[in-house]
């Protein structure tokens, strides 16, 4: 499969003028995008999994929990805006670093296997609501106030392709 080039993606995307994303492109996006971080991460061997190979000094498994807990997070505040409700705990600049912290400090009590069981949950979740929610809750930027005049979808994409594209070319980076 050719690679996808998220640079321009992301710019395309971001684009205050680009508002026709669609769920099958949306979708579509999402599994490519999957496709290359899995297939990235199946390069490495058991061992490699612990070791902090990534520039950050994180190892595979911090990682996959990292964007695991990204992939469950707007699966959850999709639930909670559905629902009617307003998020209690909202992220900003000032408390994201704070927040990562915390996440990968959980991650280390954890072991592999888990991790890994939590991220696919995580991504089965996001990729559901990308699925299964209605188009007006996906794509019309008015539809949840609490999002600022963003649809939906850019949380999903954020945490899902975006996500993934962050940190596969290190993953890329280190193979042989």
């Amino acid at each position: 499969t050719g690679q996808i080039d998220y640079t321009l993606l992301t710019r395309l995307s971001n684009d205050a003028g680009v508002t026709d994303m669609e769920r099958t492109e949306l979708l579509a996006l999402i599994r490519d995008g999957r496709q290359e971080l899995e297939e990235a991460l199946a390069r490495f061997d058991d061992r490699q999994w612990a070791e902090p190979l990534l520039p950050n000094g994180w190892t595979l498994k911090d990682l996959v929990g990292h964007l695991g807990f990204w992939e469950q997070r707007i699966a959850t505040l999709y639930d909670i805006l559905s629902a009617g409700d307003v998020p209690q705990d909202t992220v900003n600049e000032e408390t994201l670093d704070e927040l990562n912290a915390r996440v990968y400090t959980e991650n280390q009590l954890l072991p592999l296997g888990i991790v890994q069981e939590n991220e696919l949950d995580g991504y089965r979740a996001i990729a559901a609501v990308a699925q299964n929610a209605p188009e007006d809750d996906l794509f019309d930027p008015g539809r949840f106030p609490w999002t600022d005049g963003q649809p939906f979808y850019r949380f999903i994409a954020e945490n899902t392709y975006e996500h993934y594209a962050d940190h596969v070319p290190d993953l890329r980076a280190m193979l042989p």
